[in-house]
Order: C-alpha cells, then sequence, then structure tokens
C-alpha cells in the first residue's frame, strides 16, 4: 500500500508543471509568430492566417459563451475551470484503470482466433506510431531504456504476450509512461492557447500600427498588445493559473509514483494472466488511494473556492482593469508624440 503522504506535491513538481508551461507557451508564440510573418513574406496575405487563428480562439471561448447562455458568464467560467482543475489532477488515475480493460481483452484474445487476427492487424497498423512514442519517451527520459530489456527467446504458446506482436517489455514502457499523459496533455493545450492568443494579438495590432505609421506604428500596436493582454488577465490570472498549475503538479506527483512502482516492483514481466492481474491490482490500490487521499480533497475544495473567487474577479473587475490600463496606455502614447 502506498503512505498517503507521499502524494504531497514537492518543489520540484511545482518547478515541472511551471517550466512546461512556460516552455510550452513560448513555443506557441513563436511559431505564430513564424507562421503571420511568413504569411506576409510569401504571400503578403496575413489576413488569411489571422481569420484561421481568430476563429480558433471563438472556438475555444464558444463553450463558455454557449454555456452562459443557460446560466451566468461567472457560472459558466467556474464550471469550466473546475473541470480542468479536476481532469489536471485525477485524469491519470481514472486512465490507468484502462490496464483492467487491456489484460481482459488480451485474455480474449487467447479464446477466439478470429479476434486475435484482428487484433494484430489493428496493432500492425498502429506499430509506427507507437515506434514514435517509444522513440520519443527514450528521448525525454533516457534512463528508463533499461527496462526495455532484450527478448531473443520465443513467445511460449502459453504466454498471454503470445497472441500480441508486443512483447511484455514494451506494455512495461507503456505502463511507465502513460499516467504522464493527462498532466502533459494539460499543460500543452493551455499554454498552447495562450501562445496562440498572446501572439494573435502581437501581430493583430503591429500590423496595423505599422500600415498607419510604419515602424514606430508597429511599436505602438506592440505596446497596445501587451497592456491589453497583460491586464486582461493578471487579476484573475494570479489565482487561477496557479490553481491550475497546481492540480497539474498534483498529476505529475501521482504519475511519478505509479511509474516507480512499475519499476520497483518489476510489474508486468509475466507471461501469465494470473500474475499479470496482481499487477493490475497493485496499480488500482496506489490510483484508489490516490483518489481517496485527504491531499487531493483538500486540495479539490480550495482550489474550487480559488477558483470561484477567480471567476468573480474576471467577470466583475478584469473588464474595468483592462479598460483602465488601455486609457492610460493611449495617455502615454499621446503625451509621447504631443
Amino acid at each position: 500500500m502506498c503512505p498517503k503522504q507521499t502524494f504531497r506535491v514537492l518543489s520540484p513538481d511545482i518547478y515541472w508543471s511551471i517550466k512546461t508551461f512556460i516552455l510550452v507557451s513560448v513555443v506557441a508564440f513563436t511559431l505564430s509568430l513564424l507562421i503571420y510573418l511568413l504569411s506576409i513574406l510569401l504571400f503578403s496575405q496575413p489576413e488569411v492566417i489571422s481569420e484561421t487563428i481568430e476563429t480558433t480562439a471563438e472556438i475555444s471561448l464558444a463553450k463558455v459563451t454557449t454555456t452562459a447562455q443557460y446560466s451566468s458568464l461567472m457560472i459558466s467560467i467556474l464550471l469550466y475551470n473546475t473541470i480542468a482543475m479536476v481532469v489536471a489532477c485525477t485524469g491519470s488515475a481514472f486512465m490507468l484503470y484502462i490496464h483492467k480493460l487491456i489484460l481482459s481483452e488480451f485474455k480474449v484474445r487467447h479464446g477466439s482466433r478470429f479476434y486475435n487476427q484482428i487484433s494484430r492487424i489493428f496493432e500492425q497498423v498502429l506499430k509506427p506510431l507507437i515506434l514514435l512514442y517509444i522513440w520519443a519517451v527514450l528521448k525525454i527520459k533516457p534512463e528508463i531504456s533499461n527496462i526495455l530489456r532484450s527478448e531473443l527467446d520465443e513467445k511460449s504458446n502459453d504466454s498471454i504476450w503470445f497472441c500480441s506482436i508486443y512483447k511484455k517489455e514494451d506494455y512495461t514502457l507503456f505502463a511507465y509512461t502513460v499516467p504522464y499523459a493527462v498532466p502533459i496533455l494539460v499543460l500543452i493545450a493551455n499554454g498552447t492557447l495562450i501562445g496562440i492568443l498572446f501572439a494573435y494579438t502581437n501581430f493583430i495590432n503591429a500590423h496595423a500600427g505599422f500600415v498607419e505609421l510604419g515602424l514606430e506604428g508597429a511599436i505602438i500596436g506592440i505596446g497596445y498588445a501587451w497592456t491589453f493582454f497583460i491586464s486582461s488577465i493578471i487579476l484573475h490570472g494570479l489565482i487561477e493559473i496557479p490553481v491550475i498549475l497546481f492540480a497539474v503538479a498534483i498529476g505529475y506527483r501521482f504519475a511519478k509514483i505509479q511509474s516507480s512502482a512499475v519499476i520497483e516492483n518489476n510489474m508486468f514481466s509475466s507471461d501469465y494472466y494470473n500474475e499479470l492481474k496482481k499487477d493490475v491490482n497493485k496499480i488500482n490500490e496506489i490510483t484508489t488511494n490516490f483518489l481517496m487521499s485527504p491531499y487531493l480533497w483538500t486540495f479539490l475544495i480550495l482550489g474550487y473556492m480559488f477558483l470561484a473567487m477567480a471567476a468573480f474577479i474576471e467577470v466583475n473587475y478584469t473588464p474595468l482593469l483592462a479598460e483602465w490600463a488601455i486609457d492610460q496606455y493611449y495617455i502615454l502614447v499621446q503625451m509621447r508624440y504631443s
């Protein structure tokens, strides 16, 4: 049984969450700007790219505005932020119940030759993606290459892996890495959205300023974009973003615990269903302890309260701050050129 105190987030977990979020945001921002610049240099038609990214931004916000039609805007924002928080910290835990389904599916293969043939064909189709996945994992975490032990002997007919084109070492790698999927995807989704929106705001305003006043106008446009973007997120973002990043850190902490358990207990190294079932039970035991831990539920309750506060600020005070900041920026620009 995994001690409950081990689920407590440590500073390296928070650092990883912040670092990855910033990295994804910067990459998304840079790539988006590069696409804009290439659209001007090669096609002289940035409007097409602008419309595409603007449509993407509208789609990303559509769920909030649509839900707001049936409730208040504050409740709509709180709903989706709460979902993001819950998914970030518990998504990997629920995902790990897939081990039981996969093991049951392998058992069915042994009982049906036709189903086994169909399953192997499906595995062959997915093999390039699996190999790419393994390559990416080993590039990111080369220290886990020792779990991919070479298996030269033929699989015995009574091995549960006999019905698959993959080896048990491949599944060990899958079991080791799959808990990290949700925290990483949450950071990619949020970081990419912020990076794209920030790039879009900068480019549109810089381009409009350049058309009117040349290079100096572009600089004014960029200043406007930074003023608008920062003032539009800083009040509620100082509460909302740390809650989401801490939720990701909790999910990441859980992933590390599960991955360590896979290696330390030499899980999924057997050829037989009953032994593998014991490994699945160990995984599920850690997962259940995590989902029932007071540490997790304390965070969820406090996180919800902070997100409610952030939603209230976003609806009632953020627009006022953004309007005031833009007015002050225009005053500074007028003073500069008067």
